[in-house]
C-alpha cells in the first residue's frame, strides 16, 4: 500500500500464464493423447549452453550461467522411454505422447513450455527453483505437476518420475488434474467461458480487492 496525499493506491503484481500461438496451440490439442495410450516417461526439446544451432544461442545461455538444460540431456539421452534434445518439429507429437514434460528454465525463469504442456495433456514437471507460477493464488499447483531442485536433476528424478508412472492411483490422478485446469491457461477459450486465462485475471483483481485474501499463498519451493 502506498499513500499519496490522501488518497491510497493498491499496488497489485500478477503472474499470468504466456500466450502459446493459436496454430501451435491447436497442433498440441491434435496430439494430446490419453494417458493409457502415452509410451513415454518423459520428453524435453529445446536449445541450450552446448547447442550447436547458433553461437548466438549458446552464448545467450552462457550469460546466464544456465546449466540445467545440458544436465538433462547428460540423465536422459540414453534412455529409452525419454526423448529429449535439440528443437525438433515432432515435439508436438512427443509432448501429446508423454507422461511427463521436462520444463527447465531458459534465459530466464520463465518458459513458454509449462503452457504448452497443458495444451498437449502432459503432466509438467518445473525445473526452474524461482519461477513465479500464474494463478498460485486460487490453483494448487502441487496437485497437477511436480516440482524439482534444478541442481537435482540426475537419475534421481529419472528413478523418481518411473515411480510416479507405475502407481497408476498418482499417476492418473496427477493427468485427471492436469486437464481440469487445463481450461485456466488457454488463450483460445472464449471470453464468455467459465475457465479461461481471462476469467482468470477478473478473479485475481477481486481476490486483491477482497478482504479475504491480502497476500496470495507461499507455495513449498519444490514438491514431488
Amino acid at each position: 500500500m502506498c499513500r499519496f496525499g490522501r488518497r491510497a493506491v493498491l499496488r497489485v503484481v500478477f503472474a499470468l500464464p504466456e500466450a502459446v500461438a493459436s496454430a501451435e496451440a491447436r497442433r498440441l490439442q491434435g496430439f494430446n493423447r490419453q494417458p493409457a495410450d502415452r509410451t513415454l516417461l518423459l520428453t524435453w526439446r529445446g536449445e541450450h549452453a552446448e547447442s550447436s544451432a547458433r553461437s548466438d544461442v549458446r552464448q545467450g545461455y552462457l550469460e546466464v550461467n544456465e546449466t540445467v538444460r545440458p544436465r538433462i540431456l547428460k540423465t536422459f539421452q540414453s534412455k529409452e522411454d525419454a526423448d529429449v534434445g535439440r528443437s525438433s518439429m515432432r515435439y508436438s507429437f512427443l509432448m501429446g505422447n508423454a507422461h511427463f514434460c521436462l520444463v527447465p528454465r531458459g534465459r530466464g525463469w520463465w518458459t513458454v513450455r509449462l503452457f504448452e504442456s497443458f495444451y498437449a495433456g502432459c503432466i509438467p514437471v518445473l525445473l526452474s527453483d524461482d519461477v513465479e507460477l500464474p494463478f498460485q493464488e486460487f490453483l494448487s499447483w502441487e496437485t497437477f505437476s511436480v516440482k524439482w531442485p534444478m541442481d537435482r536433476v540426475d537419475l534421481g528424478l529419472y528413478e523418481h518420475l518411473q515411480h510416479l508412472q507405475q502407481d497408476e492411483v498418482k499417476l492418473e490422478r496427477l493427468h485427471r488434474m492436469v486437464r481440469e485446469v487445463a481450461c485456466w491457461f488457454d488463450y483460445l477459450q472464449p471470453m464468455e467461458a467459465s475457465c479461461s486465462p481471462y476469467q482468470g485475471f477478473l478473479k485475481l483483481l477481486a481476490l486483491s480487492t477482497s478482504r479475504q485474501v491480502r497476500d496470495p499463498p507461499v507455495l513449498r519451493r519444490f514438491w514431488f
